[in-house]
């Protein structure tokens, strides 16, 4: 198949099995909590169906198992489950202690971490370490590919979790990327490392129609913690590990804003923006949650089609 087709067929499961999904969600009272501190506007959300992430895992597998099996889908893949298991974690935590809490944060980026370590050496021991480099054509990174992936993985995941406080924000804005890195797979004449990632687009998707303001379910960490490891992993898949960072700019942004929002807090008790991350600041300043969503995704559009653009792949000179 095609990336276009999976694309396409995961979209439309998704989109049929996500009812059914909020469903049992609820009856097994997987609802949001919301944390105090959050936007008031937010509190009204409290006990809406989350965990959905689940979902992508289960239509990921079976796609990889009828339409893909490849090193490199698999690779996604588990890199896929491995931030999903985390994430669900994290959410039964937080939901079974009633607070909005979950992990704490030192046990989760060293397990996020030892996940990306993980990633590093199937990537060493796959073949996978050749990456476009800025300017200056596709190079092998070999065994640095352990410490960039580890690295990576603690940021990206931690960034989508992070973009995902809006309804349809992070879930349309990892969709751009995820069938960015597709389409970069397809241009650099591999389609067959495009497949995962537009699968996974697909469900993300799929899961707008019940994410969009007002969300009938969340994807919490489970979703978020998974999709941003499988980020980085489809990104190592297809050579574009370097140029994540500019193909994935909204949700570097919503992270750079909470690292600024904390250090000028500490250092001199005042506040850059009115509340972080920066989709916060635009909540408590008024903004409906639609308009939102529909900025940063044009953002993500426009850093996507900057970053093929410097990229170039598949270009031969």
């Amino acid at each position: 198949m095609t990336p276009l087709i999976v694309f396409v067929a995961a979209l439309v499961v998704s989109a049929l099995v996500f009812p059914a999904a909020i469903g049992r969600l609820a009856r097994a009272r997987m609802g949001q909590q919301i944390r105090e501190e959050g936007p008031a506007a937010h509190h009204a959300k409290a006990g809406t169906p989350t965990a959905g992430g689940l979902v992508f895992l289960v239509v990921a597998l079976l796609f990889y198992v009828v339409a893909d099996r490849s090193i490199a889908g698999g690779f996604v893949l588990i890199a896929l489950a491995l931030g999903g298991a985390l994430g669900f974690i994290d959410d039964y935590a937080a939901i079974r202690g009633g607070r909005n809490l979950g992990l704490q944060a030192r046990y989760k980026i060293v397990i996020q971490l030892a996940s990306g370590a993980l990633l590093g050496v199937l990537a060493l021991r796959w073949g996978l370490t050749s990456q476009l480099v800025p300017f200056d054509g596709q190079h092998a990174i070999g065994g640095w590919m352990i410490l960039v992936s580890a690295l990576a993985v603690a940021a990206g995941s931690n960034a989508f979790n992070l973009t995902d406080g809006s309804d349809g924000l992070a879930a349309g804005a990892g969709a751009i990327s995820f069938g960015a890195l597709s389409l970069v797979a397809v241009l650099q004449h591999h389609p067959g490392a495009g497949l995962m990632p537009a699968i996974l687009a697909g469900c993300l998707c799929g899961f707008l129609f019940y994410n969009l303001f007002p969300a009938r379910i969340f994807m919490g960490d489970t979703g978020s913690l998974a999709l941003g490891t499988a980020m980085v992993a489809a990104a190592i898949t297809t050579g574009f590990l370097w140029y994540l960072p500019l193909l994935a700019l909204v949700f570097v942004v919503e992270t750079v804003s909470v690292i600024a929002q904390v250090a000028s807090f500490k250092m001199t008790g005042k506040r850059i923006i009115r509340m972080s991350p920066l989709h916060n600041h635009f909540i408590v300043s008024g903004w409906r949650e639609m308009p939102i969503a529909l900025y940063f995704w044009a953002g993500s559009l426009i850093a996507a089609a900057l970053a093929l653009a410097l990229a170039r792949p598949g270009h031969t000179a």
